[in-house]
């Protein structure tokens, strides 16, 4: 560890964090965009997409219709058919528009995203998507869900295996391909059946029945575990009967390390408790002697950059962790270098430490 007297803490941690990631348009504004992953139109199925516009000025931007990967998908939208797989649309200032996604003929699936024209932090929309399905002119069930957050460990606990429908779309905003496994337990914690690897290239857009997935297994109760080598968009969905559905939570999980301090500072951290919101990464972290303390940060250019703070007594004082490589939440270890800095005393500590998954 290195211990260093000074009187320009702060600026030391606020330009070490803006020198390791710099935040770009890419990385911040495609989360304000919305994807909704599974969207079925035709049959006896159709999803209307209601939207309201929260910001100061008119939103212009384009609902964007694929399946496949960035397969331009053409539903009929307020009777308009689309073409392309692109809808233009505006919404004034504060106010709420409904998006009818019908079809002509048999049952069609795809994704769709709600992408604004102009990158301004002011420019918000906000909305959901409901699925109604019909018997002739008869609606018998409908079902909302929000719009998809991302993650890159996720868990679904479940009661019926074989009701279960998943739909995964990679929308990873740097283009990558993602690397996703799924691994299914048992109510008692015991992983049933092989690990599935299903790769999805950037804009690809997967959905299927927990039992396509995993042919041959039979299971009632238990959970899904996802864990992507980069940022995924999901919905889950149970299905009792044909025309019986309810929307199932699919958010990120949390992944606990043990962290120990090196270059002289063996025990600074205990545990590192993590999960993600897109490229945001929040969680809790034992700082040892300093107690237990929130955290917040962000994965920029594929790396971990963490910031804390809190008091010890009388003494405030804040801290940044970073990644020395590239993280994935759920790798099995990863090494960085630690910082903190006590501004009432002028006093500024530094090193290196090592994190191990918590199985």
């Amino acid at each position: 560890m290195r211990r260093i007297r000074v009187a320009w803490i702060p600026a030391v941690l606020f330009f070490a964090g803006m020198a390791f990631g710099q935040l770009s348009d890419q990385n911040i504004f495609p989360f304000k965009d919305l994807v909704f992953p599974q969207v079925a139109a035709g049959g006896s199925y159709q999803s209307w997409i209601t939207l309201t516009n929260r910001g100061k000025e008119v939103w212009y931007g384009d609902l964007e219709f694929y399946n496949g990967a960035f397969v331009p998908w053409n539903p009929v939208v307020n009777t308009v058919p689309v073409v392309g797989g692109i809808l233009a649309i505006s919404i004034n200032p504060g106010m709420t528009r409904t998006y009818k996604v019908t079809l002509p003929g048999s049952t069609e699936a795809g994704y769709v995203k709600a992408i604004a024209y102009e990158l301004d932090y002011q420019n918000f929309i906000e909305g959901h998507l409901t699925y109604y399905v019909s018997t002739g002119e008869t609606v018998t069930d409908g079902v909302g869900v929000p719009p998809a957050k991302q993650f890159l460990v996720a868990a679904l606990p479940f009661e019926d295996f074989k009701l279960i429908g998943l739909a995964l779309v990679n929308t990873d905003p740097e283009g990558r391909p993602a690397n996703v496994k799924l691994k299914v337990f048992s109510d008692l914690n015991v992983q049933v059946g092989q690990t599935k690897n299903l790769p999805l290239i950037n804009g690809e857009y997967q959905a299927q029945y927990l039992y396509q997935l995993f042919p041959g297994l039979t299971l009632g109760r238990g959970r899904l575990e996802i864990e992507s080598s980069v940022p995924i968009s999901g919905l889950a969905l149970t299905q009792a009967t044909a025309s019986q559905l309810s929307s199932l939570p699919l958010e990120s999980t949390t992944r606990t390390y043990l962290v120990e301090g090196t270059g002289g500072h063996p025990n600074i951290f205990g545990n590192l408790i993590l999960w993600t919101e897109s490229f945001f990464v929040k969680g809790y972290t034992e700082v040892y002697d300093l107690g237990r303390h929130a955290l917040s940060g962000q994965i920029v250019d594929g790396e971990l950059h963490l910031h804390f703070d809190g008091y010890w007594e009388v003494y405030e004082f804040f801290g940044y962790m970073r990644s020395d490589g590239a993280f994935t939440l759920g790798q099995q270890s990863f090494t960085g270098t630690w910082y903190t800095a006590w501004p009432s005393e002028f006093d500024f500590e530094t090193g290196t430490f090592i994190a191990t998954l918590v199985p």
